[in-house]
């Protein structure tokens, strides 16, 4: 009997998945791969069929990205323009959301740690930046110096501002496709020595940040809220701690205000 429920398992367990093979019930780096190869193309033609737009001259890799100058231990995806890079270490949890049983995903008390939920991030952080482009060289309209559009550089302090509104945006997506477990509960940060320990990191920059937006990209809709967001200076720690005045001093370019 006990051989018979082993197997059972395992067939489960191979059937969550499809095809892509499963170590210790998570994806393994050269299922990641295969995932992202054969996927790849199809998301994004989802994707642009959920914003109801194109993305234009978008590539998207698997790579062992973990030793990269540069990236963090948070991150399992990466993004340059027009260029994505999924990560293979072995650190998803697995390679859909719905690949979870509802027992398994009772466990969580959040994540986004999931192949096809990363991608959606990073495709985010594409289409973003491909609104800037478009402000720019179609509408004319000047972009805030602290998003860098079509550029890629290294977060810092100095960005924190930036950084906390286009991963906000990128999580935010994630969760309306329906790619992540969002926290049942959310420690709010109080103070600005919150938003910087390291231990907080996570949470402020991909929880916080997307709960921060919500409301605000709910009422304005997607693409025109990422305008908005763009055409303004990024929130301040205060701001970031006191939403209310930040969305109180946004302007809205003419050619928007629609």
């Amino acid at each position: 009997m006990g051989k018979l429920i082993s197997i059972l398992f395992l067939i489960i367990q191979v059937g969550m998945s499809g095809e892509y093979p499963l170590k210790n019930g998570k994806p393994t780096s050269e299922g990641i791969k295969q995932y992202v190869e054969e996927n790849a193309e199809s998301l994004v033609r989802e994707y642009q069929q959920f914003v109801g737009d194109t993305l234009y001259n978008v590539w998207i890799y698997a790579e062992e990205l973990d030793d990269e100058p540069g990236t963090e231990s948070m991150e399992l995806g990466w993004h340059f323009p027009h260029e994505i890079y999924i990560s293979t270490v072995e650190k998803f949890e697995a390679y859909e959301l719905e690949n979870l049983t509802p027992h398994q995903r009772s466990r969580f008390k959040e994540s986004n740690k999931f192949v096809r939920g990363v991608m959606i991030h990073e495709l985010t952080h594409e289409y973003v930046n491909q609104i800037g482009v478009e402000m720019q060289a179609i509408f004319h309209i000047a972009i805030d110096p602290s998003y860098k559009i079509d550029l890629w550089i290294v977060n810092s302090h100095e960005n924190f501002g930036s950084t906390f509104i286009e991963e906000g945006i990128s999580e935010y997506m994630v969760e309306k496709m329906g790619e992540l477990i969002p926290p049942l509960r959310m420690k709010i940060p109080l103070t600005v020595k919150d938003l910087l320990k390291r231990e907080n990191q996570y949470m402020v920059r991909y929880k916080y940040s997307s709960l921060f937006l919500k409301a605000f990209l709910d009422t304005t809709g997607f693409k025109k809220g990422v305008q908005i967001l763009l055409y303004n200076p990024p929130p301040t720690y205060e701001e970031i701690l006191q939403a209310e005045r930040f969305f109180r001093r946004l302007e809205v370019p003419q050619i928007l205000s629609f």
